[in-house]
């Protein structure tokens, strides 16, 4: 058994060299904010899995659907599944109509579209996978420390014995942190390749965008199950002697108007780089939710919220009879 986890390691390296090569291995001609390497690994690896009839492909934040057609149709023989409920990066309300119309388009078949939220379809995943295993598992939803986490705890029951997990915008630090985190508590997966670019897309300049849109644009990190301890630990780069954001979730989230961090920090940059018109705008942001949600925080304490009204002062688990 181990011999041929081995030979399919062999076999993810591989691909993943020849993606680091080739980029795309079929390019079919689809726009999105991906690296074509990042596109062309999917492609190879789904393609690893092709003839396992108990393997899918599952994939987490479709977006307007270019990993998931790419991925597809190049394995066709091997179900794949994607899920997102389009809450966030929609503004136009018209990522799931491109995404359906794409996989109609291209006569993606063997192409399921989830429209529910990720945790819910993680916490359910038998009565989609119908008794699969996930070979290839594309992690590209939220971006949090927490959501990331729970992309890779709640799928590992479900995971195939050869899963190669990707995931994607790997250049963000909470990403790289429980990436860190899960490998650190989980030896038995080991980081295979990592890619990372110098900013990310928004912040790069049109030549570096050129350039790391034939890469791995926001970087990347390729994991695999590797029981017999044959490749070396590696974990992505980061400062674990730096954790303030992360201890600062706390002294956020227990405040009154910890729904308003974003405008608040907003804010508190335009008025520390002194644009004034920066300012008006993130303060009049700031007020509009405040007073969007000022039932719901005029509720809560001004500081050491716990959220924890009405929960059990005590309560023991029973043996199933």
């Amino acid at each position: 058994m181990a011999d041929d986890n081995t030979a399919f390691l062999a076999c993810v390296l591989d691909a993943l060299k020849e993606t680091e090569a080739s980029g795309l291995l079929t390019d079919y001609g689809l726009t999105g904010i991906y690296g074509n390497k990042t596109v062309g690994s999917l492609q190879r690896l789904a393609l690893l899995f092709a003839a396992d009839a108990d393997a899918c492909y599952l994939e987490i934040g479709v977006f307007q659907g270019l990993t998931l057609v790419s991925a597809a149709l190049v394995a066709r023989d091997l179900a794949c599944f994607g899920v997102d409920n389009y809450s966030t990066l929609d503004p136009a309300g018209e990522n799931k109509e491109i995404a359906t119309g794409r996989l109609k388009e291209f006569g993606a078949a063997n192409v399921t579209l989830i429209d529910a939220d990720f945790e819910d379809v993680l916490q359910t995943l038998d009565k989609y996978l119908q008794g699969r295993r996930i070979g290839v598992y594309f992690i590209d939803g939220p971006h949090d420390y927490r959501s990331q986490m729970a992309c890779l705890l709640l799928a590992k029951a479900y995971l195939h014995d050869n899963a190669v997990i990707v995931i994607d915008d790997a250049n963000y630090a909470d990403v790289r942190f429980s990436t860190r985190d899960f490998l650190l508590g989980h030896r038995d997966f080991k980081m295979v390749f990592e890619a990372y670019s110098p900013a990310h897309p928004a912040n790069m300049t049109p030549a570096e965008k050129q350039t790391h849109e034939a890469g791995w644009l926001n970087g990347i990190n390729v994991l695999v199950r590797d029981p017999a301890g044959t490749l070396t630990n590696m974990l992505p780069p980061t400062d674990p002697d730096d954790r303030t954001l992360y201890f600062n979730e706390w002294l956020v989230h227990r405040l009154r108007g910890a729904d308003l961090a974003p405008e608040a920090v907003t804010l508190a940059d335009a008025i520390c780089i002194g644009d004034t018109a920066a300012e008006l705008a993130a303060r009049q942001a700031l007020l509009k939710k405040h007073g969007d949600r000022k039932d719901i925080s005029d509720r809560h304490f001004a500081d050491r919220n716990t959220h924890s009204d009405g929960l059990t002062e005590g309560r023991f688990n029973k043996f199933i009879r």
